[in-house]
C-alpha cells in the first residue's frame, strides 16, 4: 500500500513525511482542492531565452574570432622572425668575414710599411721618377684610409645586424611564450562557442516545456555531463555507495527518464533537493525520499542506485498520468505488480511540476518552486549564462 510522500527538505537531511494510504490519496484529491502557489520564473526568464542564447553565441563567436586572430598573428610573427634570424645569421657572418679581410689587408700593408718605411709600403712598385713615387705614396695613403674606413663601416653594419638579430631573438622568445597561451585562449574561445551553440539548443528544447507549465512528462534536455558538472559547481558533497559516480547517477536519470518519457533532468533536480546535493540517501539508494513519513519505520531501501531512480521515475509518471510503464514495475516500490501502478491513488493529479507540493509528493507548498529553481540553475550552468 502506497504512502503519501511529503518532503520539505531544505538542508542535507531528508525530513520525515506524514503517512497516508493510497485510499486516502483518492479521497484527498477528489474532495479537496489544494491551492498551489504559482511558480514564478526567475527575473528575466520571461524574455526570449533562445534570443538571449543567440546573443551569447554572437559574442562568443566574436571573441573566438579575435582570439584566433591574435593567435594567427603571433604565429606569423614568430615564423617571420625565425626566417629573418636565419638570414641574419648568414648575413652577419658574411659581413664579419668581409671586415676581417679588409682589416687583414690593412694589417698587411702596415707590416710592409714597417719593414720598408722608405718605400711607403710600395717597394714592389718602386720607380726612378720622384713624381711618380710621390703619386704612388699618396695613393698608398688613400688606399689605407679607404680600407680602414670600409672596415669600420662593415664593423658598424655587422653591429647593427647583430643588434637586429638580438632583438629578433628576444621577440621570438616572447612569441614562443605567447603562442601556447594564445593557443589556449583560442581553444577556450572555441569551447565557449560550442557551449553557446549548445545553449541555443537547450533554450529551443526548453521553450515549449516552459510554455506548457513545466510538465513532468517530456524529453530530458540536459545530458549527464551537464548535470554532473552543475552538481560539482554547486559545492555539493555527494555521498554515494557501491562505487557509483555522480556522472553514472546522472546518466541513469537520463536513461530512465527517456525510457518512460519523464523529464529525467528535472527528476535529478528533485533528487538534489531531497538529498541535499546527494549527501543523503546514498546508503539506501533512495534519492527522492520514497517511503519516508512521520510514524514510518524509515524510507525505502533499494539494492542499487538504478532501482531507486527507476522507482522515482515511475512514481513521477504515475503522478503525471503518463500511461503504461515501459520498464517492468519496480519490485521494490510496486511489488513488481504493474496493476498497483495503475491503481495508484494520485494518478494524473500532478501532470506538471508546478502542481507538485502541498500534499503531492511533498507537504511543502513551495516544493515545486524549489525543484524548478534548482533546475533553472542547472539550465543556466549548461547554457553558460
Amino acid at each position: 500500500m502506497q504512502r503519501l510522500l511529503a518532503s520539505s527538505h531544505v538542508s542535507s537531511r531528508v525530513r520525515r513525511r506524514s503517512a497516508c494510504t493510497a485510499l486516502a490519496f483518492a479521497a484527498l484529491f477528489s474532495a479537496v482542492s489544494i491551492a498551489l502557489p504559482a511558480f514564478t520564473p526567475p527575473a528575466g526568464s520571461q524574455a526570449d531565452p533562445a534570443g538571449r542564447a543567440r546573443e551569447r553565441l554572437a559574442r562568443a563567436q566574436a571573441d573566438a574570432a579575435s582570439a584566433a586572430g591574435r593567435y594567427d598573428q603571433a604565429v606569423n610573427e614568430r615564423n617571420e622572425a625565425q626566417v629573418r634570424l636565419t638570414e641574419l645569421e648568414q648575413t652577419v657572418s658574411s659581413t664579419r668575414a668581409q671586415e676581417a679581410m679588409l682589416r687583414s689587408e690593412v694589417a698587411r700593408r702596415a707590416v710592409a710599411l714597417y719593414k720598408n718605411p722608405n718605400a711607403s709600403g710600395l717597394e714592389a712598385l718602386g720607380t726612378g721618377d720622384p713624381m711618380e713615387a710621390g703619386r704612388k705614396t699618396k695613393f698608398s695613403e688613400y688606399a689605407d684610409k679607404y680600407y680602414e674606413g670600409q672596415a669600420q663601416e662593415l664593423d658598424q653594419k655587422a653591429d647593427r645586424q647583430q643588434q637586429e638579430q638580438d632583438d629578433l631573438q628576444k621577440k621570438r622568445a616572447e612569441l614562443d611564450d605567447a603562442v601556447p597561451r594564445l593557443e589556449q585562449e583560442k581553444a577556450d574561445a572555441g569551447q565557449k562557442v560550442a557551449r553557446a551553440q549548445r545553449g541555443i539548443e537547450i533554450a529551443e528544447k526548453l521553450a515549449p516545456l516552459r510554455a506548457a507549465g513545466d510538465p513532468i512528462m517530456g524529453p530530458t534536455v540536459l545530458n549527464a555531463a551537464e548535470m554532473a558538472d552543475w552538481l560539482r559547481s554547486s559545492g555539493a558533497s555527494p555521498r554515494l555507495s557501491g562505487g557509483v559516480t555522480v556522472v553514472q547517477i546522472a546518466q541513469m536519470y537520463v536513461d530512465e527518464g527517456t525510457a518512460e518519457n519523464v523529464r529525467g533532468d528535472v527528476a535529478f533536480a528533485q533528487a538534489n533537493i531531497e538529498t541535499g546535493g546527494f549527501s543523503a540517501g546514498g546508503s539506501d539508494n533512495n534519492f527522492s525520499g520514497l517511503g519516508a513519513c512521520g510514524g514510518c519505520g524509515g524510507q525505502n531501501r533499494f539494492p542499487t542506485a538504478l532501482d531507486g531512480i527507476r522507482a522515482q521515475i515511475q512514481l513521477l509518471k504515475a503522478y503525471a498520468g503518463g500511461g503504461p510503464l515501459v520498464n517492468p514495475a519496480s519490485p521494490y516500490w510496486w511489488g513488481g505488480d504493474s496493476s498497483k501502478y495503475d491503481r495508484f491513488g494520485g494518478t494524473a493529479s500532478a501532470p506538471t511540476w508546478r502542481q507538485m507540493g502541498g500534499g503531492k509528493w511533498a507537504s511543502d507548498p513551495g516544493y515545486s518552486g524549489k525543484v524548478l529553481g534548482t533546475y533553472d540553475k542547472m539550465i543556466a550552468s549548461a547554457e553558460g549564462s
